[in-house]
């Protein structure tokens, strides 16, 4: 039995549905939207991208492939902290995922965070297969920054 508007309405208020149940989104609908922030990400249109994966986000905060995206972005277009925060909450999402541990790991880098990047970094190794770009990255990351 499918729920009424008012009762979608109030689990939202209740924090137990997102907007993408209220609105009824698909999983197409947002794949589209989100292939568009991609494009307008590769083409330079930060704000842009920016703006559609915020309101991806906003619609559907429990996807980690949009968090891990608007990690992307916002750090693209120079908000070192809003990144931070996005890649925490992919991270949150999906802890086996060593796009958003390296990813993580790069701003913390940045930000001179060197202790918890190399955990990002180590955790990211073991979470990725050997032979893959990821682990390549990582490890690559992971000995640049315990270089002495």
């Amino acid at each position: 039995m499918a729920l009424s508007t008012e009762e979608l309405l109030q689990r939202w208020a209740d924090g137990t549905a997102s907007l993408k149940d209220v609105r009824g989104y698909t999983p197409e609908e947002l794949f589209t939207i989100s292939k568009i922030g991609y494009f307008l990400y590769r083409q330079g249109r930060l704000a842009e991208a920016r703006t559609l994966f915020q309101g991806l986000y906003a619609v559907n905060p429990g996807d980690p492939y949009v968090a891990t995206a608007l990690g992307v972005v916002e750090l693209a277009a120079g908000h070192t902290q809003s990144a931070l925060q996005a890649y925490d909450v992919a991270v949150k999402l999906a802890p086996e995922d060593a796009r958003a541990l390296i990813g993580r790991a790069e701003i913390r880098i940045l930000i001179g965070q060197k202790s918890p990047a190399a955990e990002d970094l180590r955790r990211a190794l073991q979470v990725s297969g050997r032979d893959t770009p990821l682990y390549s990255k990582a490890y690559a990351m992971l000995s640049g920054l315990t270089r002495k």
